[in-house]
């Protein structure tokens, strides 16, 4: 399963057709292409940065001693593009303003789709769970206090 992360723009609402969904897994077309992959996500100072670190192995790999370490640089700069872009690509909304709406974990992009549809239905339809007790619950257990979420940890529990 992949995690899809449901990322909604500002002021949008949960059931907005705007939402935007990011697969958080290993991108092929990443690896293959790199800067090609960043420039097409519109990711420009990144996609520019891998295409010159790309050109610069490309030049180094011509060089006698170079060869090796310009092929291994190179196979580690499409690895952390592959595995690190969506996540990059994630970051980017959040930082324009998107909210985390769901994470879903789904085989495919429409499983996730009609999964958070699904969601967005359920919450319509269902009400809302009741607030916990206030105080004392029934045989002297405590619940939980939502103007004090200690949970009891520093509570007195007597006299010393």
């Amino acid at each position: 399963m992949t995690p899809f992360l449901v990322y909604l723009p500002p002021g949008a609402r949960p059931d907005s057709a705007d939402a935007v969904f990011v697969a958080d897994r290993f991108a092929w077309p990443a690896f293959v292409f790199p800067a090609f992959w960043l420039l097409f996500k519109r990711q420009w100072a990144a996609g520019i940065a891998v295409f010159i670190l790309q050109s610069a192995m490309t030049a180094a790999g011509g060089l006698a001693g170079a060869a090796l370490a310009a092929i291994l640089i190179e196979l580690a700069l499409r690895l952390l593009v592959a595995l690190e872009g969506p996540t990059y690509l994630a970051h980017r909304l959040e930082k324009r303003g998107f909210t985390l709406a769901a994470v879903l974990p789904a085989p495919d992009l429409k499983t996730a789709e009609a999964m958070y549809g699904a969601t967005l239905d359920d919450l319509a339809t269902e009400p809302a769970p009741p607030l916990p007790r206030l105080g004392p619950g029934r045989d002297g257990v405590k619940t939980v206090d939502p103007a004090n979420p200690g949970f009891g940890l520093f509570d007195t529990y007597g006299s010393r």
